[in-house]
């Protein structure tokens, strides 16, 4: 029986009673309650039936990616596509079943699809309700069998508007010959039904780093295959809060002045879908202790919002916690936390002996008692932060850096705090206007029909406030352009009502500089374009603003490169503004200017020597959200660009904005770098991370692309440089399996995902033409805290740290000997003080691992295992 057939059935016993309500009436005590549930039950069955057909409604089509941007992936055949008919339940019964569509392409690998079944359609329901069929080639990863694995598994992500509102759907085909797959998550296991080619799907609430699924694939031969996403070797504690998890890790202090026993521990938030920037994770002070005299070291602190400025570390604006945390040496049998309800029994990670418990901020750490019961039989209790030394690397403190190995005082407990508003919670201004300098003289009409754009100007002093990581300039000067509505200055925002402008703020277009630097550049400006939709496949440049400050001692401006000259009037504050028709995005625009009676030029836009002209793409891949698609290029001497595909140029792209940049949105310079010796086939580089949010705006906020498709904000970028006897290579990530062809004169790939991988490993299996395969993982593309990897031992880094050392001192030698000109080109252009600085360095750190492994070798069985 199937899963719907229950359902059918109580649906027709339901139906039957309701038709018997028009019978001539019973006793009453036979149709009081049974008759009057029944129809109470139905009507309600009904109801939610209407309510599923009325809440989602059909919209038009997603269109499918061109077939030029599914080149290097495989371009899936009409011809072969079907359903697996699997009709996995979604855990809102209101909601669609879920499908996986199958194909393949003429080199006949395999294709599949996530979506959902509705009307026999198949598509996506957005979170706005509607649902839109799915064009073939969205969304599909194509791939082949390796190694004896299944052909494709992946663990798709769909966003919702909160994690229980996002689905994980776990997918796959395992090949002809599957026994069984089975599926172990959140709640019991679940042995899932077959579909064509071994396919197979399940789909679970929450985001994958909440489900963790793993999948166990049992062949007819009785092999087994197991995939696990998004696991972690960190050693993990939830959140109070609901929060992405806290990891705690520790390693052996080895730095210059540490003792032989000492050891450190430290504790961050994991990243996750709520916070997926290291930029704004909390991260605690590092502190160490020696665990050859003492049982343990323990640091029992509240971090509050704003915290970092006495901890020495950032904790930004994030939720008041009470953390405690420390390590332990082999000696301690268990800990026990009690003062913040029932006692809590504290784990100790056996690698690096350290331990954690995250509270919530309210908890006051003054109110808690850590008990230790030792091996021996004896306890010992800790009512506050014990035995703890600063790291022996020394802690940074704005800009300076003061000797570490220092007993570590407790600072007062401070006050508990909620975070601050976003709008509050932003840094300070660098700059406070002078307010007789301010100006708004400057008007120009928006070629795009739009409203008339202004130029704001100023002089300001250096906020007090701010960090400026150094000695500020004595004064700035600043432009800021933007919209005219009424009588205030905004910054336009696609689809979005414009935010205002206020003095002090800095923003694209404008931004800041000091007298003495634009005396030095002559000038200071800034080229940025507008385009018609960002989310567009080809999104058409609308106009560009050209907002800038002149050097005091120049005058008379004119723009060249858009037609013919154009003289810029200056303001007081010698700033100036034009706004250009769309074409000229990637204008070779310059500014000619008069300084002492010579005129001089600056290019407006940046220089990127190398690349192939005119930026053209090698590589394609398509936007996970339908947008422009993603290019990368190698010029000739190794330099590299990426960035959105716009009139056939790699160009920068930022969607949360709608501008538009003739620049790549990545690169990196190549020049004369020397190739290593013996290069790998493959090549490879990531980039991960969300948009930068925009000052002023709701940080999470989905774009109408993101609601219609479900994807994750964000992108991961994996490219990748591939000898000419590669064929081709299969990327396996937390998300999907896809095999991509090297394309191009320097044999490139480029592989575009919607979101971030936090959890799990990157891994490639690069077939040569030979037809040798090889795996390797994906450098940069694997979660810090993924699968657990063998940790090199302490004598193991000691032998590489040696040599390291031994170079050194050879270099150092030879340089010394050398004459200037032949010291440069050993030394590689750094000075011979800095070489001899990381020398004495590296050093200590050699002596601090001959040391720890004597203690260790005199000492067995108290300090914690490497």
């Amino acid at each position: 029986m199937s899963e719907n057939e229950p359902r059918i059935a109580a649906l027709q016993e339901l139906g039957e009673q309701f038709h018997r309500l028009g019978e001539p009436p019973r006793p009453p005590a036979v149709i009081t309650r049974r008759t009057a549930l029944l129809a109470l039950v139905l009507m309600l069955v009904l109801a939610g039936v209407a309510t599923a057909t009325i809440l989602i409604t059909q919209g038009a089509p997603l269109p499918a990616p061109p077939a030029v941007d599914l080149a290097a992936g495989g371009v899936p055949m009409a011809s072969t596509v079907r359903l697996a008919g699997l009709d996995a339940p979604d855990p809102d019964p209101s909601q669609p079943p879920w499908d996986i569509r199958l194909s393949r392409t003429r080199d006949g690998e395999t294709c599949t699809a996530v979506g959902q079944v509705l009307g026999g359609r198949f598509g996506i329901v957005g979170l706005d309700h509607v649902f839109r069929a799915l064009g073939l080639g969205g969304v599909d990863a194509c791939g082949v069998r390796v190694h004896g694995g299944p052909v494709l598994a992946g663990a798709r992500v769909f966003v919702g508007t909160d994690s229980q509102q996002a689905r994980t759907v776990v997918n796959g085909v395992a090949g002809a010959g599957t026994r069984s797959v089975t599926v172990y998550g959140p709640g019991q296991p679940r042995r899932l039904a077959l579909g064509p080619q071994g396919s197979f799907i399940t789909v679970y609430p929450g985001y994958v780093e909440e489900v963790r699924p793993r999948v166990v694939i049992v062949m007819d031969s009785g092999s087994t295959h197991t995939i696990a996403f998004a696991q972690s070797a960190a050693f993990e504690v939830p959140d109070p809060g609901g929060g992405s998890p806290w990891e705690a890790s520790g390693e052996d202090d080895v730095g210059p002045g540490a003792y032989p026993d000492e050891d450190c521990a430290q504790a961050s938030q994991e990243l996750g879908p709520g916070d997926p920037s290291r930029v704004q994770s909390p991260l605690t002070p590092e502190v160490c202790g020696r665990l050859g005299s003492r049982p343990l070291f323990v640091l029992m602190r509240r971090f509050v919002p704003g915290s970092g400025a006495h901890t020495g570390f950032p904790w930004g604006n994030n939720p008041a916690r009470t953390l405690v945390y420390g390590a332990a040496s082999l000696r301690v049998a268990s800990l026990t936390l009690t003062g913040a309800g029932a006692p809590r029994s504290l784990p100790i990670d056996p690698h690096g002996g350290v331990f954690l418990a995250v509270l919530d901020g309210h908890v006051d750490p003054r109110s808690l008692t850590l008990t230790a019961r030792l091996r021996d039989g004896s306890a010992i209790s800790y009512h506050h932060s014990v035995n703890l030394y600063e790291s022996s690397f020394g802690t940074l403190c704005n800009g300076c850096r003061r000797p570490g190995n220092q007993p570590l005082s407790e600072p007062p407990v401070p006050p508990y705090s909620s975070p601050l508003p976003a709008g509050r919670a932003q840094p300070p201004a660098a700059n406070i206007p002078i307010a007789d300098t301010v100006r708004e003289t400057l008007r120009a009409r928006d070629p795009a029909g739009g409203p008339e754009w202004a130029l704001r100007s100023w002089q300001g002093r250096p906020n007090p406030r701010a960090n400026f990581g150094g000695s500020p300039p004595a004064r700035f000067v600043c432009v800021q352009a933007g919209v005219v509505e009424g009588s205030r200055l905004l910054r336009p925002r696609p689809g979005s009502a414009p935010l205002p402008l206020t003095a002090g703020q800095e923003g694209s277009p404008g931004g800041c500089d000091a007298p003495g630097e634009l005396t030095r550049l002559l000038l200071a400006a800034e080229p940025v374009s507008y385009v018609s939709n960002p989310y567009a496949y080809a999104p058409r440049p609308l106009r560009t603003v050209i907002a800038g400050m002149l050097a005091g001692d120049a005058s008379h401006p004119v723009l060249l490169g858009a037609g013919a000259p154009r003289p810029l009037k200056l303001d007081a504050n010698h700033a100036f503004l034009a706004v250009l028709p769309g074409r000229y995005w990637d204008a070779a625009l310059r500014i000619a200017a008069t300084v002492r009676g010579r005129t001089t030029q600056r290019s407006l836009l940046q220089s990127f020597p190398g690349l192939p002209a005119p930026n053209a793409p090698q590589a394609r891949a398509p936007d996970p959200d339908g947008g422009a698609p993603w290019g990368f290029a190698v010029g000739g001497d190794n330099s590299t660009a990426y960035g959105r595909i716009i009139d056939g140029r790699i160009a920068a792209l930022s969607q949360s904005t709608g501008t538009l940049a003739d620049s790549p949105e990545g690169w990196s310079g190549g020049g004369s770098e020397r190739p290593p010796r013996n290069p790998p086939p493959v090549r490879f580089d990531t980039q991960a991370g969300p948009e930068p949010a925009q000052a002023g705006e709701r940080g999470g906020a989905l774009s109408t692309a993101q609601v219609q498709r479900r994807t994750l904000p964000g992108r991961t970028i994996i490219t990748a440089i591939a000898a000419a006897d590669v064929a081709s290579v299969t990327l396996a990530t937390p998300r999907d399996v896809r095999t991509l062809r090297p394309s191009g004169p320097r044999h490139v790939l480029i592989a575009v995902y919607d979101g971030q991988f936090f959890r799990g490993r990157v891994t490639a299996t690069v077939q040569l033409r030979s037809g040798r395969t090889f795996t390797e993982e994906v450098p940069g593309g694997s979660a810090q805290n993924g699968p657990p990897r063998r940790r090199p031992t302490l004598a193991e880094v000691l032998r590489s740290d040696e040599a390291t050392l031994r170079g050194m001192r050879t270099q150092v030698a030879e340089a010394e000997r050398a004459g200037p000109r032949r010291r440069a080109k050993i030394l590689g252009g750094a000075p011979l003080s800095q070489i001899q600085l990381g020398l004495r360095s590296i050093s200590a750190i050699v002596a601090g691992e001959r040391a720890r492994i004597a203690y260790l070798r005199a000492h067995p069985g108290v300090l914690p295992l490497e």
